[in-house]
């Protein structure tokens, strides 16, 4: 039994599941959690850093580079998801300095117009990836005995959702992917040419750990002509074609959704934290702050 002078204690472990349960349910709870004690920070800082999206229209970016570049270990070790926002100026330096600084990386999610080095790519192990072949600098996408797919980068690659056009499909080494599960191609057209179906065979044929190949057609439908014919000729259940906008932009492996903070909230926290000598004896952020005195922000 308890002494009446203690107090109940969870295990450690299920205390912690308990708050990383938290601040997976009630992201902006999880900015609060960090001040309960040490341990807590210890748990759930590491969560706030795992998704990160470069924006160029955040004004936290500077921010959250410098943060990158102050702390790289830290970096290295805790971010391992980043998606690059399509609207970024073209060959922003910040974009290489940032991923090859946060090597520990597995989902990358690059929707930039501009040139990634694959340089920088070669250092992560991706499990994860979204992007358009064309934009990687140094990769030699259209030559015939293309093998940069066996570079050990993408040794785990499991998730490949490729924006290249359908004409530069019959080019890519799909089946140097040793890892490959799930692949996402988009069409760009309102209907697939013959040409493309054989090539949808041939991927097929030589990915036999393929688990699913989705092909994005805008506004087809599925009991289109041309979806119907595409699928019988295929003749594999593993293929599946979807309607998607042209204007989604996004990857169909998104974590975005699942995303424990933005990047602006863990900034605030960030820029707040030099601040305060100890800030475990601060208990409420400025947002539960302004709840308490019912107070909106402007």
């Amino acid at each position: 039994m308890l002494s009446s002078g203690s107090e109940p204690r969870l295990p450690p472990d299920l205390e912690r599941t308990v708050f990383e349960l938290a601040a997976h349910r009630d992201p902006p709870t999880a900015l609060r959690i960090i001040l309960v004690a040490h341990r807590c920070r210890a748990w759930i800082e590491p969560l706030l850093y795992r998704s990160v999206l470069v924006c160029q229209s955040s004004w936290s970016l500077p921010s959250l580079r410098q943060t990158i570049e102050a702390r790289p270990a830290r970096s290295a070790k805790w971010i391992k998801e980043i998606q690059i926002d399509p609207y970024l100026l073209p060959n922003d330096p910040a974009v290489a300095r940032i991923l090859s600084i946060c090597t520990g990386v597995v989902h990358l999610v690059d929707l930039s117009q501009g040139r990634t080095p694959f340089s920088v790519l070669s250092q992560l192990r991706l499990e994860r990836m979204c992007i358009g072949l064309d934009i990687i600098d140094g990769l030699p996408v259209l030559a015939e005995d293309s093998s940069y797919f066996h570079h050990p980068a993408f040794a785990r690659l499991t998730h490949l959702h490729l924006l290249d056009a359908p004409h530069r499909w019959p080019h890519i080494p799909f089946a140097g992917l040793p890892a490959l599960t799930h692949l996402a191609l988009r069409n760009y057209k309102t209907q697939i040419r013959p040409s493309n179906v054989l090539v949808l065979q041939k991927i097929l044929a030589e990915c036999p750990r393929l688990e699913v190949l989705v092909v994005f057609i805008p506004f087809c439908r599925p009991e289109d002509q041309n979806t119907q014919l595409t699928k019988f000729l295929v003749d594999d259940p593993r293929l599946v074609i979807s309607p998607r906008s042209l204007n989604c932009r996004h990857d169909i492996w998104d974590f975005t959704a699942q995303e424990l903070c933005s990047v602006d909230e863990i900034m605030v926290f960030e820029n707040r934290e030099p601040h305060l000598e100890n800030p475990w004896t601060k208990k409420t952020t400025r947002r539960s702050r302004r709840k308490r005195t019912g107070r909106r922000g402007v």
